[in-house]
């Protein structure tokens, strides 16, 4: 098929789909750009001008799983060749105010809260690198000695159970 596909309605859900497979790998919709397409080409586009409610909204039952998954792979030769690339990118725009005080990132339990970890960075070994906690405490892994300085700023680690500050020299103050 080369025609574009096109819904409109006036009221009511444009499009709705079901599937009742249990086969592993089965999908209910899959959308594939397969080609190399350009900087400005998305195998999906969502796009709402209700300035009540999400222009898209995921729920899920998981319990091993997040409700939204987002893989990104490398496509380049090098380990390095994707190091301007980002599993997740927001982009704040002002639009036509002139600037914006929308929040990048907004973390909200509408049933009771959690008691699991907010936030948990997990290398691909398992070890947790840090984790948000939901009491507020941020857990960093204890790091063997103090890690390079960087002159983006300071870097604030764990150094064998001690919590300090390396700055652009790589010199580690610890904060107690």
């Amino acid at each position: 098929m080369t025609k574009p596909v096109s819904v409109s309605v006036s009221s009511g859900v444009a499009i709705s789909a079901k599937s009742t497979s249990t086969t592993t790998g089965d999908h209910v919709v899959v959308f594939n750009l397969a080609a190399d397409g350009g900087t400005n080409n998305a195998s999906l586009n969502v796009v709402s001008a209700n300035t009540s409610f999400s222009a898209c909204e995921v729920s899920g039952h998981e319990i091993g799983h997040g409700s939204l998954k987002i893989s990104h792979v490398n496509p380049g030769p090098n380990p390095d060749s994707d190091a301007n690339a980002a599993a997740i990118s927001i982009d704040l725009q002002a639009g036509k105010a002139g600037g914006t005080a929308g929040q990048g990132i907004f973390l909200k339990s509408t049933t009771g809260g959690t008691s699991g970890k907010i936030v948990n960075y997990v290398d691909s070994t398992g070890v947790t690198i840090f984790a948000l906690l939901p009491d507020g405490s941020l857990l960093l892994r204890p790091l063997d000695a103090p890690p390079a300085g960087t002159g983006a700023g300071l870097k604030i680690c764990n150094v064998g159970g001690t919590l300090g500050v390396v700055d652009s020299t790589g010199t580690f103050t610890p904060l107690m």
